[in-house]
């Protein structure tokens, strides 16, 4: 029965710490626009989203990705941090965009809206958290490796949740 409340009493913790994370409302994201710009590392400025730098991050992209010049079906006063980077196959970097876009309704991704055709890559990150657009800038090949992290990190924490309510479950 000791047990048993012990692993309640850390589920309850857990469960509240993550009550407390962000959903995008008061979201700090770096804001730059330009290779040189955007390549300064923690120097970049920092705004927290508003409708205005939302505007300001549409505008710079809305000829890259056309659904931005539409009206979108978008959460109110919900954001997400971005880092678009798009570099032709010459490795001339003609995007680079960090900032504030509102978060999609229906489970849609910003990364997946449609883009501009052209040859060379991309790297596109949406991401909740205070500066998490504040990403390293990907080597040829390293857009794998993300992925890659991200399924690791996905799988252990699935691997803790199952954890916990396996052994939160009483003992019969």
């Amino acid at each position: 029965m000791r047990c048993y409340a012990t692993i309640t009493a850390v589920t309850s913790v857990i469960v509240g710490l993550l009550a407390l994370a962000k959903t995008g409302y008061g979201l700090d994201c770096d804001f730059c626009y330009g290779d040189e710009d955007c390549s300064l590392g923690l120097d970049v400025p920092v705004v927290e989203c508003d409708e205005e730098s939302v505007q300001l991050t549409n505008s710079s992209l809305a000829s890259f990705i056309r659904p931005l010049s539409t009206a979108l079906p978008t959460k109110h006063n919900h954001y997400e941090c971005i880092h678009v980077r798009a570099t032709s196959v010459s490795g001339h970097v003609f995007l680079f965009t960090r900032g504030c876009v509102h978060q999609l309704e229906g489970g849609r991704h910003f990364c997946s809206l449609p883009h501009a055709a052209f040859q060379g890559s991309l790297e596109c990150i949406a991401c909740v958290g205070d500066r998490c657009n504040n990403v390293p800038v990907l080597q040829e090949g390293s857009a794998a490796m993300i992925r890659r992290s991200s399924l690791i990190s996905l799988a252990v924490c699935s691997l803790l949740a199952v954890s916990l309510s396996t052994l939160a479950a009483p003992y019969s």
